[in-house]
């Protein structure tokens, strides 16, 4: 099925006429997902979507359009639109489509678990039976599991144009999560756990289900404290969100529009000198890992804060063009819907060397933070505003203690970036938001309002 994607790609980017460039990118999804309640199947869905989006360049001007009907009909139709629309499009001396590369794509591994294709539905449904089973057994304070879900994609996605661009590649993802609700005396806390794999082979219903369970049991008894400063360590997840945070404006299309913290910043020292992030589109197993991204630019690492330093966004083709720089391989699509824009494919704080253990014992006494809420309203990646509702457990000598919520934390966000003295080597892909990592990291200071 890959190469039919690919062959009718070709076929569409072949037909620019004089003058004009065509731009056809494809894909064909088979996605699963089950939830399980108590013992039983609360619902399932199964879906395969499969269409084509095209973009028509000419005059500087891009028309872009999709369709879900491959016949020949159906594609003659989309490109005429994409045509129509593009006599519509305002001028941009930047409208540009990727050139072929001067390599053939490199080679991507583990991006398909061949074991998938043959997994039967039960067995899917067996898994999230066992993982809501598992979870309730965990703990005897677990007195229910809010929601226990099992979910996977086989995606195909072939690109072509008529400047040479040409790709194909199946990738396969299967992802697992528990919401355990714990209580004890008048207390009730939740944990939330999750798992991620290329099949169900790659996900351990057992360990996520106790791992949901410690979470919420580790948290009963929380209470507020009075307000302070105090380090502040986030664990994966909470790294992994506040990254996700920053992500949405370290492109350049959101520095152009004057969207970003970091816009005038290019070069200056906007994190300790401990830190450096990265974006990697080609690393093995990771969710955001493809040979090219979403214009047919080949996949590349780029070291967006090295050492401290702001020294890079991310590009895509226009964004580039722009600045008078090359692509950073960063253009990105939610689905064959939409047109492509700049976005993070594997964003990670690098690793500063440091085992968590011995993080946790440099921190001292200070705040783990295991859930924080309130990102989308608290949270504002323009202003770098950052105060958002916290909970997690006080450390004493680096040892958890005192379970902790209904508090506030907060910093401006560079001040975060500059007081992070230490990540650590448990580096953790989130499930959902966008293809960003977290590990243990550690803040030298942040406002905690609590009582």
């Amino acid at each position: 099925m890959t190469e039919d994607l690919l062959s009718l790609a070709t076929d569409i980017a072949a037909r620019a006429r004089d003058g004009e460039d065509i731009e056809a990118f494809l894909t064909h999804e088979r996605n699963f997902q089950v939830k399980a309640y108590e013992g039983q199947i609360e619902n399932l869905s199964s879906s395969e979507p499969r269409g084509a989006s095209v973009r028509v360049l000419a005059d500087q001007r891009v028309g872009f359009a999709y369709t879900t009907d491959l016949s020949s009909a159906g594609v003659e139709a989309l490109i005429a639109q994409a045509r129509d629309n593009a006599t519509y499009a305002t001028q941009d001396e930047a409208a540009a489509l990727a050139e072929a590369p001067d390599a053939p794509y490199a080679e991507v591994e583990s991006l398909v678990d061949e074991r998938q294709q043959s997994t039967a539905a039960d067995d899917k449904v067996a898994f999230a039976i066992a993982l809501d089973s598992a979870t309730r057994g965990a703990d005897p304070r677990i007195k229910t599991v809010e929601e226990a879900v099992y979910a996977d994609s086989d995606l195909e996605i072939a690109i072509a144009n008529s400047t040479g661009v040409s790709g194909a590649y199946r990738r396969t993802d299967a992802w697992c999560y528990a919401l355990a609700i714990a209580t004890e005396n008048e207390d009730t806390e939740v944990g939330f756990e999750f798992g991620l794999g290329r099949g169900l082979a790659g996900l351990d219903a057992e360990d996520v289900a106790r791992k949901a369970a410690r979470r919420a049991v580790e948290v009963l008894g929380a209470r507020k404290i009075p307000s302070r400063r105090m380090p502040v360590v986030f664990d994966p997840f909470t790294a992994g969100q506040f990254l996700g945070v920053l992500g949405s404006v370290l492109t350049g299309e959101s520095v152009q529009k004057g969207r970003s913290l970091f816009a005038g910043r290019l070069g200056e020292t906007v994190a300790s000198s401990e830190l450096t992030l990265i974006d990697d589109g080609a690393i093995p197993g990771a969710p955001g890992t493809s040979p090219w991204d979403a214009e047919g630019v080949p996949s590349q690492r780029t070291e967006v804060i090295k050492d401290g330093l702001l020294s890079s966004f991310l590009y895509d083709v226009v964004s580039a063009r722009r600045e008078g720089r090359a692509s950073t391989g960063n253009a990105s699509r939610g689905s064959f819907k939409v047109p492509p824009r700049p976005s993070p494919t594997n964003m990670v704080f690098a690793p500063t060397g440091q085992t968590v253990d011995s993080l946790l014992r440099d921190a001292g006494d200070a705040l783990l933070v295991q859930d924080i809420h309130g990102v989308h309203s608290g949270a504002n990646p323009i202003s770098g505003d950052f105060s958002v509702g916290a909970t997690g457990v006080l450390l004493k000598d680096g040892a958890p203690g005192q379970p902790v919520k209904e508090i506030t934390i907060a910093a401006p966000m560079l001040d975060i970036l500059k007081g992070v003295v230490a990540v650590g080597d448990d580096l953790r892909w989130l499930p959902f938001g966008g293809s960003f990592g977290g590990a243990t990291t550690l803040v030298s200071e942040m406002t905690i309002a609590g009582e």
